[in-house]
């Protein structure tokens, strides 16, 4: 079994993630690590001493001995590093969104479609457990016809203003997931939609919003994600679900980022499945990965750009679609004030900042 080699492009807060995933796993060596931010070597180089710092993406991107990158940086470096990327043919571990704007996404896309690489994307929730037990459930019959799915990821987590411009706005930063789970759960492409958003606390962009509407199949969907759930409460909370709706039946998830619970009643089988959350699950993505590559044959549970590109693409369509409704603005901008002053010194809770403990 060969050791693939891995270069780390940008060690903030995911690429730090896939640090910690590499240094545990026995298939995967991290020869060298991008980061521009000099003042951060010494802590990095006590992580990995084994892999050389540098501050030019171009270091890792043009290494002959490197196999893999791993593009962590902003959105908006992308769409350079996976053209140089394909042009030494390396293989690609990209962060969401795989560039700054949709066109750049579909760029990407066919850079990558039409290279001989394997090319991925952290699409998180595509590698949980409990997103492909709904799918089995949802394709076995055991629901009847599905009518309905519904979403819903509630948290205080990462607010506005906190370094996320290149991203947007939290619907697409963090929603985006959920359009994709969304479209793997009834596999069939969106039709109709219409979004309703809201501008908390006076910000330029909106924080909340939730989208409903059809898929071509006939399912109809509703998708509701914001970054504002408690933000400033004594003791933080979250609502997250995913939900089926049958003809027949039904099946739901709920987790506490611990533990996450499937609830199957179905027409034959009434089953409560209780496991492990799993967080990222960057091991089981750099797992897949390893296994694409060795074989020759991508994993079908393996995520694609094009994936992220239709996913990314909804969730823009969703936001412009919001502000061209009604827009409603509550909250004041001194009120998000006092959420990023509370949230520079927490040291428990949700979507935290770098240099602290995460949830």
């Amino acid at each position: 079994m060969k050791i693939l080699k891995v270069g780390i492009i940008g060690l903030g807060r995911m690429g730090g993630f896939f640090l910690n995933e590499f240094l545990k796993s026995d298939r995967w060596q991290v020869t060298k690590i991008c980061e521009p931010d000099t003042t951060r070597h010494e802590e990095i180089a006590k992580r990995a001493p084994e892999a050389e710092l540098v501050v030019d993406e171009d270091d890792v991107l043009t290494d002959p001995e490197v196999d893999v990158v791993v593009l962590s940086a902003l959105a908006d470096t992308r769409l350079r590093q996976i053209e140089k990327a394909v042009s030494y043919n390396k293989h690609i571990i990209s962060e969401k969104p795989i560039g700054d704007t949709p066109e750049n996404e579909w760029k990407a896309v066919e850079l990558v479609e039409n290279a001989p690489i394997r090319a991925t994307v952290n699409l998180y929730l595509r590698n949980s457990w409990y997103l492909q037990e709904l799918i089995k459930v949802a394709d076995s019959g055991e629901l009847g016809e599905i009518a309905v799915v519904r979403l819903c990821h509630n948290t205080p987590g990462l607010s506005p203003g906190e370094g996320h411009e290149a991203e947007g706005p939290a619907f697409h930063d963090c929603g985006m997931h959920y359009c994709d789970a969304a479209h793997a759960i009834v596999g069939s492409d969106f039709k109709t939609y219409h979004a309703q958003a809201v501008r908390f606390w006076a910000y330029k962009d909106p924080w909340w919003l939730e989208a409903h509407g059809t898929f071509e199949n006939g399912v109809a969907f509703d998708i509701t994600q914001g970054h504002v759930y408690g933000q400033l409460s004594a003791v933080q909370t979250h609502n997250s679900y995913m939900e089926i709706i049958g003809t027949k039946g039904i099946a739901r998830m709920t987790h506490d980022f611990k533990t996450a619970v499937v609830d199957i009643h179905g027409v034959t089988r009434t089953e409560r499945i209780e496991r492990p959350y799993g967080g990222k699950n960057i091991d089981k993505l750099i797992e897949l990965m390893a296994d694409s590559i060795e074989s020759g044959v991508r994993s079908r549970h393996l995520p694609t750009f094009r994936e992220a590109a239709m996913a990314s693409e909804f969730a823009w369509k969703c936001l412009d679609n919001a502000r061209q409704n009604d827009l409603p603005v509550r909250g004041t901008a001194e009120e998000l004030e006092q959420i990023h002053q509370r949230r520079a010194t927490m040291t428990d809770g949700y979507g935290l900042l770098r240099k602290q403990t995460t949830h």
